[in-house]
């Protein structure tokens, strides 16, 4: 008799997938995870007209008080599953345990774990770099291999002021891919900032000089090979430009460019489950999520190019 059918929440394993997801990924960390009580659904979007007009009036004893009224589009999205199993035979897990492996399932649960979160780092990636979507400027200077020439610094103070003009002023990040932020650290703009030496001293004079509370350094590689192909470790994140943006979670109140929208009885951020197949004598692990990475805000954004 099969027993594939039923399956059990396993906390140990979804409390571990989600301390890893937090380690070695940016993705959640760019688009923030606000939970949503419906899988389908709406939210409401404000143009930039909506924020900070100087409508309040004098009013007079007995008079009606001043009214605004407010308008807004609406932007829908959809939270999709992505999930993956893996097997782990009883066979193997008596191997494993006989090495000294004590714990093979959670060894599995986090390979497949990782699987799944190259699945949503590059879904943002994607989301993020959509062309036209948020307000682009050219690189003061040109590209940042030209270190003589190049001006982030200034590049990103202007991305920072525009930003302040829409009404954005707190949470402000860079996000930035490692090896771009690494052509950045060389450029003679930024090493004139350092010390005599011009020796990278301390990351609060990069915040202080650009204007931001915090860098979002996007490290992450994936194998983009085909299945059973020699392993090809591709960049997820763009390299040739670089974003400033208003990255808060939370309630959409709260502000920022996006979310990762998360519906937890299909799945939440990420859930592992086991169940036992009886017919081949093994234990199967599920891991899967069901979110949408939504942009909820573009002029919350400013993309930098030619970078």
């Amino acid at each position: 008799m099969s027993l594939s059918t039923s399956s059990n929440f396993n906390p140990v394993l979804s409390e571990a997938l989600n301390k890893i997801g937090e380690n070695r990924f940016v993705g959640t960390q760019i688009l923030p995870v606000r939970e949503v009580t419906t899988k389908v659904g709406e939210y409401p979007v404000f143009t930039t007209d909506q924020f900070d007009n100087n409508s309040s009036k004098e009013r007079a004893a007995g008079s009606l008080f001043p009214r605004q009224d407010f308008s807004y589009g609406k932007q829908s999205y959809s939270a999709k599953q992505y999930a993956l199993e893996g097997v782990l035979p009883d066979e193997d897990e008596t191997k494993a345990n006989d090495n000294g492996i004590s714990d093979a399932a959670a060894a599995i649960a986090q390979k497949l774990q990782r699987d799944l979160m190259v699945g949503h780092e590059l879904r943002v990636a994607a989301a993020i770099s959509t062309g036209g979507l948020f307000t682009e400027t050219d690189q003061t200077g040109g590209v940042m291999s030209g270190a003589d020439a190049a001006k982030p610094i200034v590049s990103i103070q202007n991305a920072v002021q525009r930003l302040n003009s829409h009404g954005f002023y707190d949470d402000l990040k860079l996000i930035i891919e490692v090896s771009l932020f690494n052509e950045m650290l060389n450029t003679d703009d930024v090493r004139g900032i350092f010390n005599g030496n011009g020796e990278y001293t301390n990351r609060q004079v990069l915040l202080d000089a650009f204007g931001v509370s915090e860098i979002i350094i996007c490290p992450t590689r994936y194998n983009s090979a085909q299945k059973g192909q020699t392993s090809s470790r591709s960049a997820i994140w763009e390299d040739n430009a670089y974003y400033v943006a208003q990255v808060s979670g939370g309630d959409f109140a709260n502000g920022g460019f996006g979310r990762t929208l998360s519906y937890s009885p299909d799945g939440g951020v990420f859930t592992a489950e086991t169940y036992r197949d009886e017919p081949i004598k093994s234990d199967i692990l599920r891991v899967y999520n069901s979110v949408d990475e939504s942009i909820i805000n573009t002029h919350a954004a400013q993309k930098i190019t030619t970078a």
